[in-house]
């Protein structure tokens, strides 16, 4: 009995979101149009080549406009400085670039409570039918990430992000969660015009 409501708490967590908005910042008067960003290219900046990959194919599947910079960038472009990065975008065509980069590791404990099963009577023990799961320290960590757009034509940043995701299990998922937190930031702080 008592494994089995470790699973459901285990598949009912798995549901559950570990990522959250912590912060943004919008320049002033700046969107985000098809029009203006027909080409945009994803740039992770994550020390991993196969996370990088996995995290720009995810987020490139997402915008036909989208271009992941791995497949785009040859070997000689890999270690461009500034001005070259900014040379070869503009001479290729990008309208925008997007990065994803991992700021962060934020290292944590937390308790988690034990709990009582068997009714509101089950805090007397197992003498009624119930049981009690002692609480426990684990330990976690935070992975922020600082999402940017760049108008390359403007050659600014336009609006910037940052997501705290405790504890990930599959970079997969992860890329969705910080996904759809940062485009309901830019929804509501109207970033994104959306079509009428």
């Amino acid at each position: 009995m008592k494994q089995i409501f470790i699973l459901l708490t285990v598949l009912f967590l798995a549901g559950c979101s570990s990522t959250t908005m912590q912060s943004s910042w919008k320049a002033p008067g700046a969107t985000y149009t098809k029009e203006q960003f027909k080409k945009v290219m994803v740039v992770a900046l994550f020390k991993d080549e196969t996370t990088r990959r996995i995290a720009e194919d995810k987020i490139a599947a997402k915008n036909p406009a989208f271009r992941t910079s791995y497949m785009n960038l040859g070997p000689d472009q890999q270690n461009m400085d500034e001005a070259s990065f900014k040379a070869f975008v503009k001479k290729e065509g990008y309208d925008g670039v997007l990065t994803l980069h991992l700021v962060d590791i934020q290292n944590s404990t937390s308790y988690v409570p034990g709990t009582y099963q068997g009714g509101y009577y089950g805090w007397y023990g197992m003498n009624y039918g119930g049981f009690y799961s002692p609480g426990y320290y684990q330990q976690d960590k935070n992975y922020i990430v600082e999402t940017n757009v760049f108008s390359v034509s403007q050659d600014k940043l336009l609006w910037s992000g940052v997501t705290s995701t405790l504890n990930p299990v599959d970079i997969n998922r992860t890329i969705d969660e910080i996904w759809d937190a940062v485009i309901t930031r830019m929804k509501r702080e109207k970033f994104i015009v959306m079509e009428k």
